[in-house]
Order: C-alpha cells, then structure tokens, then sequence
C-alpha cells in the first residue's frame, strides 16, 4: 500500500493547570496509524516570552501515512479531546519536509531567539501546508517552529507517563533508585538529580501527565538509567530527540547596547559595581564595556551559584549567559565564564623592619611606630589580597537550570559540537 509522508508540528495544548504537549504527541504516535519515520523532536523554544506555558516546549512528529486526509481529522479531533480547557493549541501538516523550506527552517530558528509574529506563522502554514488551531491560535508558532526545525546539536529525553487516574496526586518513585541510576548514567545523563543541593530534579511539580524526564546524550544510558527507577505504574513512555541542553537560546552579542528584552544572550564585559544581596536572598552586580551597563542576576533559585557571585569583585573580565526578561533590564544568569580576575589590595599596618610585629599608630597624621624597637614608617603598606575565585566557567544547579541552558558537564567532555 502506498504511504505518503507527513510532518506534523504541535504546540501550546497545556496550560499551567495541567496537560502536556509531548503526552498529546505520543498519543497520537500510540492511537493513530501512522508509520514513524524517526524518534518525535521536542524542541524548546524561546524560554523568556512572557505568554509561553511552563517549559515553552512544541513537539514534532515525521512519517508515513495511507491516508493522510484521514489521519489529519483524527490528530485534530483527538488533540481537542485532550486539550487543556483554556489552551490554545495550534497543528501544522506538511506532505514535504517544511526543514527543507527555507523561510520556515529561518521562522523556526528565529522562535528559539527572539520574538516572532503570529501572522507571518499563519502565513507561512497556510502557503506551504495544512493548520488547525484552538482559542487565539497562538501555538500555530510553535508548531510551525517544531516541524521546520533542524538540529545543530542534541540530547534525547526518556518522557515516563502516568495512569490517568494519578494526576494531580503526589508522584510515587523511589528515590534511592534514582539516585542509582543518575550515579549510574553520568555523565551521559545528566540533570536527574542535584547532588549539593540533595534533591531529585527530573520530575516536574505541576499535576501534569508526565511522571518524570531523564535527559541524556545517549539513549543506551538513558535506557540503563531508567532500568534502575523504580516508580508507580505508567501509561507509556517516549524517547523525543530534542535541542534541550543546547543552548540553542542563546545569541552572542558584541556590545551591552544590543542586549533587548526577551532574548539570551552570551555578552561580555567588566564587573562595574560590586555584588549585593537583596531581599530575599537574590544577589545583584553590574557588567559595563564601552557600549554601556547592565546588571545581571543570581537569583535565590541558584542557591550555591550566588557564592561564586558574591566573590566577584569590580574589574574582574566576565562573560554572562543568561536572559533578559523585566524591565529595567536585568540579565539572569544561566553560566558565567570568569575571564580574568583584577587584583585585590587591603592597608595594613607595616611591619617593623627590626623585630617583625605589626606598628601601631603614633596618633593622627603622624604614621606608625613600633613601640618596641622605635621604629617609624609614614603609612599604611598595600598587600595583594589572595582571591577566592579561580578564572574558568560556572553554572547553576541542575535545580535552577532551564531546559535549553548547556551543563558545563556537556561542554567538558566530547560531544556532536
């Protein structure tokens, strides 16, 4: 029988209440008939836009079908039976891979950066293939961005499902088998746990379908890992290709004047005010080049991340990754990569030459003697104060982490880069 080839690109069927657009993906893969050309893509999208839902993910899906008019009714009825009630999903059907097409891979790209247009997605939908959408229609972009997607690098995800009948109740898995298994699996998997911070990170905290997430560069390892976990029962589970732990997000920038609100950036520059802790635990600094000044943002989140910051001090080098989303611009950091260290002087008091103790002040304005041998100096001696710091790349814990951000732990070992 003759198959013909289809790419579907769904997103926004979730809402912060509930549901998930990777488990309406793979129902779709276990309900409809439809031959899988590859693994189905979940590809992250710009993490700062204020609209998006909770992990801002859309999902892709490339295959075969006999009866592609059939099975598009069938995609469009079941994602509107599974939908969150005030959703607003969006579909996109191609019978040509829309990678292929340039102005969608360009219209996908752009959506993992910066901000998009919803006409421009509808126009491209309409002009190259088949749409569907829900509500206001806005996850037409993430769909369209899903399905036109090519990859630079990527990860892979072991998405684990729960029974109906548990969501919203507390999940059930046992951590010390988590703990085995991430020991086990890293560092091809990673993010399953947050070993300063003893906590397990790879189950989301919403009453979503989704049980937990064990992400990896490596589908073998990811397989051993999830072995190990011993957990309630589940529904099904799915391993989606995706840009997770890519920093994809990211846009490197060559001057602080270009950084806008609502994109990533990697952007370099000198600490101009020293670090402060604020209210609620958050700590705050400023970076300038020749272009201007912009402070930047270890959040309470990051817990141990913030220590590092703390030590920064006015003139150290720094490169920043991170994102920019309130007004006034405040750029959260993601990684900081140390570049050079300024030197740290402290005044002390001179030592004396003859029996080596510290002077002591001979009264205002008239310098420091050692009352012991009578020896006199007019100041203070400037002495270079060792920093606490080294030169070299830093990240925020796995508990703090977004899922686009890059663990330094990808960066340290070879990858696909």
């Amino acid at each position: 029988m003759y198959m013909e080839e289809i790419h579907i690109g769904l997103d926004d069927t979730d809402s912060h209440n509930g549901m998930c657009t990777t488990y309406i993906g793979s129902r779709i893969l276990k309900d409809l008939n439809i031959a899988i050309k590859s693994l189905p893509e979940l590809i992250r999208l710009n993490p700062t836009i204020p609209w998006k839902t909770r992990g801002n993910g859309a999902v892709a899906i490339r295959g075969f079908s006999n009866s592609p008019v059939k099975l598009k009714k069938e995609v469009i009825k079941l994602v509107d039976r599974l939908k969150e009630e005030d959703s607003n999903p969006g579909i996109v059907f191609f019978e040509e891979d829309p990678r292929d097409i340039n102005k969608i891979s360009k219209f996908s790209k752009t959506a993992v950066k910066k901000i998009v247009n919803f006409e421009d997605a509808i126009e491209l939908a309409k002009n190259h293939g088949d749409f569907e959408f829900f509500g206001n229609g806005r996850g037409i972009i993430g769909a369209l961005a899903a399905a036109g997607y090519n990859f630079n690098d990527f990860t892979y995800e072991m998405i684990a499902y729960r029974k109906k009948k548990r969501w919203g109740d507390e999940r059930k898995i046992n951590e010390d088998s988590v703990w085995k298994g991430a020991e086990k699996g890293y560092p091809y998997v990673w993010d399953t746990i947050d070993k300063k911070n003893n906590d397990v990170v790879f189950t989301p905290n919403s009453p979503c379908p989704v049980l937990f997430g064990i992400r990896g560069d490596d589908i073998n390892e990811i397989k051993k890992v999830r072995e190990t976990i011993k957990c309630e029962e589940i529904s099904m589970e799915r391993i989606f290709k995706t840009n997770q732990g890519t920093d994809e997000h990211l846009q490197k920038i060559n001057s602080i004047k270009n950084i806008k609100q609502f994109n990533s950036v990697i952007v370099e520059g000198k600490v101009s005010s020293e670090p402060t802790t604020l209210s609620g635990g958050h700590v705050i600094f400023s970076i300038s080049d020749k272009t201007g000044e912009i402070d930047c943002a270890a959040y309470e989140p990051t817990k141990g991340f913030r220590n590092i910051v703390r030590k920064l001090e006015p003139g150290d080098l720094v490169k920043i990754y991170g994102s920019v989303r309130s007004k006034p611009t405040t750029l959260n950091i993601e990684k900081i990569d140390i570049k050079s260290l300024e030197k740290v002087y402290k005044l002390e008091n001179p030592e004396c030459p003859k029996c080596g103790k510290n002077m002591k002040s001979a009264g205002s304005g008239q310098g420091y003697r050692c009352r012991r041998c009578k020896t006199a100096e007019d100041s203070k001696k400037k002495i270079q104060v060792d920093r606490d710091i080294s030169i070299g790349k830093y990240e925020v814990p796995p508990i703090a982490r977004r899922h686009l951000s890059k663990p330094l732990i990808r960066f340290k070992r070879n990858s696909r880069n």
